[in-house]
């Protein structure tokens, strides 16, 4: 649920460079130790590139500080989306914070 929701938001993400198949050279990675070993359902690792995009909104163009601080913006309000979609229940927020995710994810969480 949480890539889907990031390559909704995120203009750095892409879904379709994905893995989601374990691999045998990835089996001593935190994220897999932690799946296997604790249980956790949802073990991400997430990728940055030094080499620039070769698509979407940054396509041709070097990644760099404002880049990174608004896919970790983007990340933030994926892990909220995430969090509500879950157990909309036992997380009730008051609509004012509602409409600033809203306010956050419509103007592409610029970073100052």
């Amino acid at each position: 649920a949480l890539p889907k929701i990031l390559s909704q938001t995120a203009p750095a993400f892409c879904m379709g460079s994905c893995s989601f198949v374990v691999e045998k050279s990835k089996e001593s990675t935190a994220r897999v130790v932690v799946w296997r070993e604790i249980g956790v359902q949802r073990s991400y690792t997430m990728e940055s590139t030094l080499c620039g995009c070769d698509q979407g909104k940054y396509k041709g163009l070097q990644i760099g500080t404002r880049e990174l601080e608004e896919m970790g913006a983007k990340f933030c309000i994926g892990l909220l989306r995430l969090k509500r979609m879950t157990s909309p229940l036992e997380y009730n927020l008051p609509s004012s914070l509602l409409d600033i995710e809203n306010e956050l994810i419509e103007s592409s969480c610029k970073v100052t």
